[in-house]
């Protein structure tokens, strides 16, 4: 329940969509797609579909915000498109020629369709580890971001840092605003302990919410 306090201290949609049924589920309208992918042994791996015709696209804002993941390594393979991708401040163009671009955890990175693209960005992505419940990046992760965002966006209403730092929280990774860019790791992370507990306890926002995640 959210009480009316904290909806006008951090705004939010009243109604969430049911999205936790959906096999694959699409992330800003129609700007991407997301496509889990069951693998050996618990683990997985997610398609992405990037549209370049869409204005989100296009511009390069289709990828979350700059971030690091604490506990997990990363990994891409490009499957069609140009993937651009920043790691710890220096820029990539990875193409399926290149193989894999792996991120080690504790780097700083974003990822977007590259402005040379010339078609839809296609590319898959996993974590390793990946097979734990608690605390890591999942597909559930991904749920509940998409489910969110695309729900503030069907009802005009920008994102709350708030609720995004909380469930990047729960996935053990950090965002970094671009005005703190200067901070070492180690504060940053200390900082967003501090605002995820705030945003959760106090303005009463969720690490996850049913209506767009599966049980583990």
């Amino acid at each position: 329940m959210v009480w009316a306090w904290q909806q006008w201290l951090s705004p939010r949609p009243k109604q969430r969509s049911i999205t936790n049924t959906l096999k694959a589920f699409p992330h800003l309208g129609d700007a991407a797609l997301y496509e889990p992918l069951s693998k050996p042994n618990g683990r997985w791996v997610v398609r992405e579909t990037h549209y370049i015709k869409n204005p989100i696209v296009k511009a390069g804002l289709s990828g979350p915000p700059l971030h690091i993941h604490l506990q997990q390594d990363e990994f891409f393979k490009v499957e069609q498109g140009v993937l651009g991708a920043v790691k710890d401040g220096v820029e990539y163009a990875a193409t399926k020629d290149d193989g894999i671009l792996s991120i080690p955890k504790g780097t700083r990175h974003r990822f977007w369709s590259h402005k040379s693209a010339t078609e839809d960005l296609v590319f898959t992505i996993w974590l390793d580890p990946c097979t734990e419940t608690n605390h890591i990046l999942d597909v559930n992760t991904l749920r509940n971001l998409t489910g969110y965002m695309g729900d503030c966006q069907k009802v005009g209403l920008e994102p709350s840092p708030w609720q995004l730092l909380l469930i990047f929280e729960d996935a053990s990774s950090v965002t970094i605003p671009p005005t703190l860019s200067w901070m070492p790791n180690w504060l940053l992370t200390w900082l967003h302990h501090g605002l995820a507990w705030y945003a959760e306890s106090v303005l009463g926002y969720k690490r996850s919410y049913p209506e767009y995640a599966k049980e583990s």
